[in-house]
């Protein structure tokens, strides 16, 4: 279609042939679209906008977490080559690790938020003070819970019967590592900070940097230098310190950068962690507890079925990456809006995050499942994981398609202040397939029964993208009105 009949107007060079020659020449206007026609374009062009948005903002984030990923295994490879018992000492943390991990989640999501509505509103001097007023609340908290973690370590071993050889290496690294993990509220405070603002591109350098000094001290030191898995707390605080420096180095060459700020407490960040950091670290808890359950659910059909899944777990980490990416891009966009007073904009935003979620997810849902058997070969290692992993692969794989939109869902909701919403809709989705699943595999005899079980559960969450259109369009409703009411 020619582009004057899509924008409905007469070409000029016909106009004057008319006004040149008078009314006897015989003059063809084009025809004219109809308003049907000049609003399909009008919605293509404002999803196209969208999308390009949210693209925007989600592929430096993807770019950003890969990485991060891939320095975590990393991590994990390097720690194997020190022997069995590094990976064993550094798998004993992973319960207190995420413990830390919600903690500064929390915060930084928090922090995120805030930096986005300061972006719409035009107030950059009210980021840096509130990831300053962030930080105090958070040295109180990282006070008591290192205090909690020193008395604690000792007691852990014994609870999660570890040898007695082994059991004062395990307190200590339980101790100094949770204690350096601490020290990464600055820099996930300053990355947040730059990517809630718009910087993307600034944060996922952070982010980066603040990997390689991890992955390179644990590398160095653990096994250049033969400090073993002793370099790993002393990897996490060098991160921390060096991450926060150059975190700093990139707000002075921002508008964010305004010194005074920092002494300002803005009491809504308590506010904010009540309505937003509580959900996500629940969130966090529910998922653990998740964990353990398949696991125990798992255990009565062999070590192959626990371990298939286990690995099978590391690779849905990556899978549903981009979901968390696209969410998390969605609802900066929608907090931009919102900071901006443009409420009619932000349902448009929240469709179009999840008609790009949809897209990305149909494409890797395919993949997957058309290569499961090959995947859960290579991550499988052992012939008895491996074909435990591909047969879980085989029957969840398809459903990724709705997962991906149901991970992005739920992530606009978090960060929009849905998100008690969101982790009774995550509890309701994780016990039913523990319990199906469950009941499935009892009936089946064999694990299998218990992956049919994750499939069909997985296939009931196309539901939550709606709840959560449903949530955000009530925003912008209630928003709307306030507005007009001032």
């Amino acid at each position: 279609m020619p582009i004057e009949i899509a924008r409905g107007f007469i070409p000029l060079w016909t106009f004057l042939e008319k006004f040149r020659y008078g009314p006897t020449v015989n003059w063809r206007a084009e025809p004219v679209a109809s308003p049907e026609v000049r609003m399909f374009s009008f919605a293509a062009h404002k999803r196209s906008g969208v999308w390009r948005a949210v693209s925007g903002l989600a592929i430096p984030l993807f770019a950003a977490e890969s990485l991060n990923f891939a320095a975590q295994l990393g991590i994990v490879a390097i720690l194997g080559r020190m022997g069995g018992e590094a990976v064993y000492v550094r798998s004993l943390y992973q319960p207190v690790s995420l413990i830390v991990l919600a903690l500064g989640v929390g915060f930084a999501v928090c922090n995120q938020v805030a930096a986005a509505i300061s972006k719409g509103a035009g107030r950059p001097q009210d980021v840096l003070s509130n990831a300053a007023s962030l930080a105090r609340v958070w040295l109180g908290l990282g006070a008591a819970l290192c205090l909690v973690l020193a008395v604690a370590a000792p007691f852990v071993p014994g609870l999660l019967h570890v040898d007695a050889g082994l059991r004062d290496t395990v307190a200590s690294f339980l101790r100094w590592t949770s204690a350096a993990g601490l020290l990464a509220v600055g820099v996930e405070l300053c990355a947040s900070s730059l990517r809630g603002y718009g910087y993307v591109r600034q944060a996922t350098a952070l982010v980066i940097c603040t990997a390689g000094v991890r992955i390179g001290v644990v590398a160095g030191l653990g096994l250049g230098a033969g400090a073993g898995i002793a370099a790993v707390p002393v990897a996490e605080a060098a991160a921390g310190v060096i991450g926060l420096a150059m975190g700093v180095v990139l707000l002075r060459r921002t508008e964010l950068w305004h010194p005074p700020a920092v002494r300002v407490w803005r009491r809504e960040v308590v506010t904010d962690l009540r309505r937003i950091g509580v959900p996500i670290a629940m969130s966090f808890l529910v998922l653990s507890a998740y964990n353990f359950a398949v696991i125990t659910v798992l255990g009565k059909y062999g070590q192959d079925a626990v371990a298939g899944f286990t690995v099978v777990s590391t690779l849905q980490g990556l899978v549903l990456l981009p979901g968390m990416v696209l969410g998390t891009a969605t609802a900066i966009t929608i907090n931009q809006q919102r900071g901006a007073g443009e409420w009619g904009r932000i349902r448009t935003s929240m469709r179009g995050g999840i008609e790009v979620t949809v897209a990305t997810y149909v494409v890797i849902a395919v993949l997957v499942w058309s290569l499961h058997d090959v995947v859960a070969r290579l991550i499988g290692g052992d012939a008895g994981v491996a074909a435990a992993a591909g047969g879980y692969l085989g029957a969840v794989a398809l459903t990724y398609a709705v997962q991906g939109p149901v991970l992005a869902s739920l992530t606009v909701m978090e960060e929009t202040g849905g998100g008690f919403r969101a982790i009774t809709l995550n509890a309701i989705y994780f016990g039913l397939i523990v319990a199906v699943g469950a009941a499935a595999a009892h009936a089946a005899g064999s694990a299998d029964g218990f992956y049919a079980a994750v499939a069909y559960c997985n296939l009931i969450g196309v539901t939550v993208p709606l709840v959560a259109v449903r949530h955000v369009r009530q925003l912008s409703v209630r928003g709307g009105a306030a507005q007009a009411a001032v």
